[in-house]
């Protein structure tokens, strides 16, 4: 009789846990109160055996391969746009040389831009769509430039373990070049997946009239010394006012944001687009910064 009793008190404890116990305690004692359950810091020290190989692609990330590398100092200023979504600009990002050693470099291997589909998972087949993207792209080889590039990447933010640069990409724009708003993050960090955390949109020749980078979604900043990096609404020959906030390409400055909340969503805020050369020629070097932990988990 007592074991009868006590099975049946156990019957009707574990929906009271279920449903009452659990989430009051959640509330109580919150894993994030801000953003949700999904870490984002998982340290690859606390990661169990099995957990920690991962199907990383050489030919989409640059992977530490033991190269040595010298590089020069930093040497630049940064001044916050935004932090919720986190978006600074930064000017200097690269020296002169740099940036014309990278155009240099990306000459000979432009290709047209693709399109690639998120809707489809695991969709990696290019279009050429060039009412949305109308540009070229070409591969950067791993040069000592390109590799202190990546390094400075991983340095400014803080060198979060599992992220990885991806292979970087020149962009160049000549007149009508443009790319149609759209997000960089396609939405797969929750669960088993990563996404691009962060991008950085550098400037490696501006050369050009138009082809500014636009966030439809972000607030312009109010003082005045902004108009130095922005579209403030009364540029010479800009005929119509435009919302959000547009960065101007100068050359070897950047552009940062983060793309994913620290729980895997994305930021609507994110939504960019380069608007159209109208004269002259644009060259952009995107840097994607790739999310991919070993081992996901819920606190």
């Amino acid at each position: 009789m007592p074991l009868n009793i006590s099975l049946s008190s156990l019957f009707y404890l574990i929906p009271l846990y279920l449903l009452v116990i659990n989430p009051l305690l959640r509330q109580i004692l919150p894993s994030d109160p801000q953003h949700g359950s999904y870490r984002f810091d998982d340290d690859e020290d606390d990661v169990a055996d099995g957990d920690t190989l991962l199907n990383l692609n050489p030919d989409v990330l640059s992977l530490d391969d033991g190269t040595p590398v010298t590089c020069p100092d930093d040497d630049y200023r940064v001044h916050i746009l935004s932090h919720a979504p986190l978006v600074i600009y930064i000017e200097n990002f690269l020296s002169g040389e740099e940036a014309d050693a990278l155009v240099d470099a990306s000459i000979p291997n432009y290709i047209p831009s693709a399109l690639f589909s998120s809707s489809v998972k695991n969709d990696t087949t290019p279009n050429i769509d060039t009412t949305r993207r109308l540009s070229d792209q070409a591969l950067l080889p791993r040069t000592q430039t390109v590799r202190c590039i990546e390094a400075r990447a991983r340095s400014f933010q803080g060198w979060k373990p599992n992220l990885y640069i991806e292979r970087m990409w020149a962009q160049r724009y000549n007149v009508s070049g443009h790319y149609t708003h759209h997000y960089d993050w396609v939405g797969t960090a929750k669960g088993h997946g990563g996404d691009r955390i962060s991008t950085f949109m550098v400037y490696l020749k501006a050369e050009c009239k138009g082809g500014g980078t636009n966030f439809p979604l972000l607030r312009k900043p109010r003082d005045k010394k902004w108009c130095a990096f922005i579209e403030c609404g009364d540029d010479e020959g800009q005929t119509e006012k435009r919302e959000g906030v547009t960065f101007k390409p100068i050359k070897g400055n950047a552009v940062f944001w983060e793309n994913l909340r620290p729980d895997g969503s994305g930021w609507p805020e994110t939504w960019h687009a380069a608007f159209p050369v109208e004269e002259g020629e644009k060259v952009g070097l995107n840097i994607w910064s790739w999310y991919q932990p070993p081992k996901w988990r819920r606190r």
